[in-house]
């Protein structure tokens, strides 16, 4: 296995990652907005101001990017969706997880999403990047999700 690559997020990049997507990320696009994994993507990438797709191997393995929910707010709105093969590049993934968002919250002073309450691996990777996490879950079509947010002085 070659070393993970991190490319500018392109719309060819989505059939890969959709088709592969992790089964929690899955659940969570569907549970969020009834979207399937290739709506979920070309709807992040395209309300994203900036987004990297990671490579290895020629092929997409995740992509993640911080989307813009108004035009005229502060507030980004982190993303990131992975296929399985994410575990087989984990310390990389790790390593430069926290550069990334450090990257985001140069862009805009508060970053904010949800997860959903079962996605417990996002979950802890979101706290050892800093976001805090809503103790009360939100319902979003009947299903529970916690807002998370990290603030410019974290």
């Amino acid at each position: 296995m070659n070393k993970p690559r991190i490319e500018q997020a392109r719309p060819e990049h989505i059939p890969s990652v959709a088709a592969r997507m992790r089964e929690a990320d899955r659940r969570e696009v569907l549970a969020y907005r009834r979207h399937t994994p290739e709506e979920a993507l070309r709807f992040s990438l395209s309300r994203s101001l900036f987004a990297r797709t990671v490579v290895v191997d020629g092929r997409p393995v995740l992509m993640y990017g911080v989307g813009v929910p108004t035009l005229l707010g502060s507030t980004g709105s982190p993303w990131l969706l992975a296929t399985d093969a994410v575990y087989e590049v984990l310390f990389s993934f790790l390593k430069y997880s926290r550069p990334v968002v450090r990257h985001m919250q140069s862009l805009f002073p508060r970053l904010e999403n949800h997860v959903h309450a079962d996605n417990a691996l996002s979950i802890r990777w979101l706290q050892w990047c800093g976001f805090s996490i809503d103790d009360t879950p939100e319902l979003f079509n009947g299903e529970p999700f916690y807002l998370f947010r990290r603030n410019a002085d974290v």
